[in-house]
């Protein structure tokens, strides 16, 4: 049947492989880490040079592992017919007591480390964007130029009632002011900023010029803040000034403050001053709330609450989502054993390798690259998920073996040879999929992509040495209460139904064997409407929406709705003129003529709804060549748009859709094609630098590079897989079948996701989802699908027929593959419970792919392919071939 050749050799092969690929990945993300701008934007700005380094990569690994295989091979005596799994499961059997000792110390030095993991996890998801991007060129001159304090270190208070600027509105956030300032109630405090603290200064200042002391200036400023009210003070704040405060019904007053520090980056609300100063500010305001006729509602929100309350909803998901998952996990994999101990045992070695893989997350944290809180969340669910998977389905394989009547060790033999084989494989598309991300330039991506990848290995490495261990040392008493007799009487039973009563799987791939063409076609039928929903469904670009329950974001929406969707995040249009634009305190003619021509056609399109920049400073057009004529705000307005270079001018931009919806970030690309077609047209503007920045032109940026970035993932990962399985399987048909077989169930899950985030919750679904989804699932799906293909081969190789052998495979696989897909379902669908948008997209989609992959492609799709390939799905390279029939079959499946 199968030509002799060695199994270790190939799995050298295999490792041999993943070493050049993963030495390429950790030198992809040192680089990415150390901010290598050279290496970085060439390969980011060259998709060509991007596509040539990934497939030399792989050539140069698929020749390393072949050398390498064959040298093995060829090297070896006789006896490396054997395979490599045989070999860990004998080493098993005889160091099993040894190995214990070993994850037992292993898992001692890690527990003090895992608890330091949250000291090198930080709440920020920025960080990763080319700095060769416009925006990203836009925002270092807006730094140069423009000094401002740091959107990530202020705060911003929004006060709702019915009018903001009554008299109880205004005790309130006087008071408000005095306690945020007062000693050691914030940390770093730097400022409070109202309309209160504005007619201060400008009361102040009245009285100084009155000819009083600076102290009795303020003491009269105060008595006339707390006597009068905003609109009968006698220094009134301009209407310019007030309407970026309270809002033009006077439901909304803004508050700001400012601190002088920005939060570390490893920060986390309960830990970081800086963070911690936006629960001490609720707490501050919900204590003086009660004293107060005043605002009714109340939100601090801003960028730095945002990233506060990513902090605290990470924390507060993991509080959710660790007893629902280890209660799924417990639940369904007792109800496949049927036993009450059983659960426990996967579920205490994978939370002992999940501590584990904190332990060493925290000095790749500490030493390499930050982990973002985000892969915390999703590094309990994978590794109890996938943990618990391959735990268990060494698990089952030994029951089965004992079920048949084999001896302990001779079970836990087969056990790892067989299924050790199916789970190396399945994690080895796993790691490689994590491992793909570590060439983003996103930070979470690549924290992701490092902490899920070790974790896998981890996982893989329990499974195969230390449950098999377990399962030496404590036999059949793992299935108590079915252990001793009543396993013995459950092993009878087993053998006497299967004989008599063919189950569920059993018939349904012999359905599929006789009806693969009606198989395929309902298969075609419900693909059509998945591939069209997944092509045309709308995405979101908003990372702070996906904080659904989160104050910050409600107040963003309350900011919104008052002072205009534009006003969260402004664009900027920077333009650097090549010499000075001021004579004399004003604007140069040419340089009135430039930005005026330049913020007519910007003030033109659909989507703008206010600009101001030098030559408009109230939103309508002036003449500033001549400041003697305008108001003192709006000779300062100019002035503040001129940079302290005196040749770069801001022009700020204000959408009338929010800054993330699609149409807003089609609004940038309109600007930047207009700047284009301008500067071609009018000589004076070509020699401008001119930049457009701000939240739309980053998320646009960050958008198309990751996309690009996505598209090198997509072609290494698949690249990748494809040669992992065609060495496993020693099959072309098998490799693309489990390729593209996986790829419907994505697509599948992905329609159905954009159907129920956008139609059933309203809530959109993240474009990153999608691009993370493909390489999530083409692991982590890819397990399935590597489980029944190796049984089948295995079925194969003992000289059945391959329909014979497809019909036996997911006959005693069936049960398993569909327990295990419920169990990862369980636990990655806890993800729901999340409050971010990211985390329960991920979550929904994975677990109905799982679902869908193993209770649908696995049991009816692949018998059906199976059925209609025959004989030549076993083709492949001569040396690889695992399976092989006589010349006379070989040409009846060829001509049937």
């Amino acid at each position: 049947m199968s030509k002799p050749g060695s199994s270790q050799a190939r799995w050298i092969g295999i490792l041999a492989f993943l070493l050049v690929v993963s030495l390429g990945e950790l030198l992809a993300l040192i680089l990415n880490y150390q901010n290598n701008f050279y290496l970085r934007q060439y390969v980011s700005d060259n998709l060509s040079a991007t596509v040539v380094i990934t497939v030399s990569l792989l050539v140069f690994a698929s020749g390393a592992s072949y050398l390498i295989s064959k040298k093995v091979g060829t090297a070896r005596a006789p006896d490396s017919r054997v395979p490599a799994f045989a070999r860990i499961g004998s080493f098993v059997g005889r160091r099993y007591k040894l190995l214990i000792v070993f994850w037992i110390l292993l898992f001692a030095v890690s527990l003090p480390l895992s608890q330091q993991l949250s000291q090198v996890v930080t709440s920020s998801t920025s960080g990763g964007q080319s700095g060769s991007s416009e925006s990203a060129r836009a925002q270092i001159l807006m730094a140069q130029e423009f000094p401002h304090p740091q959107a990530n270190t202020s705060a911003i208070i929004l006060l709702q009632g019915n009018d903001v600027t009554d008299n109880a509105t205004k005790r309130f956030t006087l008071d408000l002011e005095k306690q945020l300032l007062g000693p050691g109630a914030l940390n770093s405090v730097e400022n409070v900023t109202s309309v209160y603290s504005l007619e201060r200064a400008a009361l102040t200042a009245f009285y100084l010029q009155q000819g009083e002391s600076y102290s009795a200036a303020q003491y009269h400023a105060n008595q006339t803040l707390w006597s009068y009210t905003l609109s009968t003070y006698p220094i009134p704040i301009p209407p310019a000034i007030l309407q970026n405060f309270i809002s033009p019904d006077k439901k909304v007053m803004i508050v700001l403050v400012s601190f002088s520090k920005s939060p570390g980056s490893f920060g986390s609300a309960n830990s970081d001053p800086i963070l911690k100063n936006v629960v001490i500010m609720r707490d501050i305001i919900s204590q003086l709330k009660p004293c107060y006729g005043g605002p009714s509602q109340t939100y601090v929100t801003g960028d730095l609450a945002t990233t506060a309350d990513s902090s605290l909803g990470s924390q507060r998901d993991l509080g959710l989502i660790e007893p629902v998952t280890i209660g799924a996990i417990l639940i369904l994999a007792g109800l496949f054993f049927f036993a009450i101990a059983t659960p426990f045992v996967p579920l205490t070695i994978v939370g002992m390798a999940l501590l584990i893989t904190e332990g060493g997350l925290y000095l790749i944290g500490k030493y390499i690259i930050p982990i973002q809180d985000t892969t915390t969340t999703f590094l309990f669910t994978i590794m109890l998920g996938v943990g618990t998977d391959y735990s268990i389905f060494l698990m089952a394989r030994y029951r089965e073996e004992r079920v048949e009547g084999h001896a302990k060790a001779k079970a836990v033999q087969t056990s790892v040879t067989w299924s050790g084989e199916s789970i190396a494989t399945s994690a080895t598309t796993v790691i490689i999929a994590f491992g793909a991300m570590t060439i983003s330039s996103f930070t979470l991506l690549r924290s992701i992509g490092v902490g899920l990848g070790f974790g896998v290995l981890i996982a893989l490495l329990v499974s195969l040495t230390l449950i098999p261990s377990f399962i030496l040392v404590a036999g059949d008493r793992i299935f108590w209460p079915r252990s001793g007799k009543r396993f013995e009487s459950y092993a009878t039973k087993a053998r006497k139904k299967r004989s008599e009563r063919p189950g569920y799987f059993r018939r349904a791939a012999s359905f599929s064997v006789r009806r693969p063409g009606l198989v395929l076609g309902l298969t075609l039928l419900i693909s059509i409407p998945a591939i069209y929903i997944s092509l045309t469904g709308a995405m979101s670009y908003d990372f702070t929406a996906g904080l659904t329950h989160a104050e910050s974001v409600d107040g963003l929406v309350v900011l919104e709705k008052s002072f205009g969707a534009g006003q969260i995040g402004p664009t900027q249009v920077l333009v650097q003129f090549p010499v000075s634009i001021l004579t004399n305190g004003n604007l140069t003619q040419g340089a009135q003529a430039d930005l005026e021509n330049l913020s007519w056609n910007i003030s033109s399109l659909s989507n703008v709804e206010k600009l101001t920049g030098p030559t408009r400073p109230d939103g309508l057009p002036v003449d500033a060549t001549n400041m003697t004529g305008l108001t003192p705000q709006q000779r300062l307005a100019i002035l503040g748009s001129i940079g302290s270079d005196r040749r770069t001018a801001l022009v700020t931009v204000l959408f009338v859709e929010e800054p993330f919806t699609p149409k807003s970030l089609d609004t940038v690309n309109q600007i930047r094609r207009l700047v284009t077609s301008l500067q071609r047209s009018d000589a004076s503007l070509a020699q401008d630098t001119i930049l457009v920045g701000g939240a739309s032109a980053s998320t646009l940026d960050f958008s198309n590079e990751t996309v690009s970035q996505f598209n090198t993932m997509r072609v290494l990962t698949v690249a990748a897989i494809f040669l992992v399985l065609l060495v496993v399987l020693g099959s072309y048909p098998l490799a693309i079948t489990g390729i593209l077989s996986i790829g419907l169930s994505i697509t599948w899950a992905y329609a159905a996701t954009l159907l129920f985030f956008n139609n059933v919750l309203q809530s959109g679904v993240l474009f990153i989802i999608p691009l993370v989804l493909f390489l999530l699932l083409y692991g982590i799906g890819m397990d399935y699908n590597i489980f029944i293909l190796t049984r089948i081969r295995e079925e194969a190789q003992k000289g059945k027929e391959t329909r014979q052998a497809v019909v036996d495979a997911v006959d005693r696989t069936g049960g398993i593959i569909t327990a295990l897909a419920l169990i990862l379902a369980g636990a990655l669908g806890s993800l729901l419970l999340s409050s971010n948008r990211l985390l329960q997209g991920f979550g929904f989609a994975i677990a109905l792919a799982v679902v869908l992959d193993a209770m649908v492609v696995r049991t009816y799709l692949v018998p059906a392919i199976m059925s209609v390939l025959g004989q030549r799905a076993w083709w492949g390279p001569n040396r690889l071939r695992r399976v092989r029939f006589d010349k006379k079959a070989e040409i009846q499946s060829a001509n049937p």
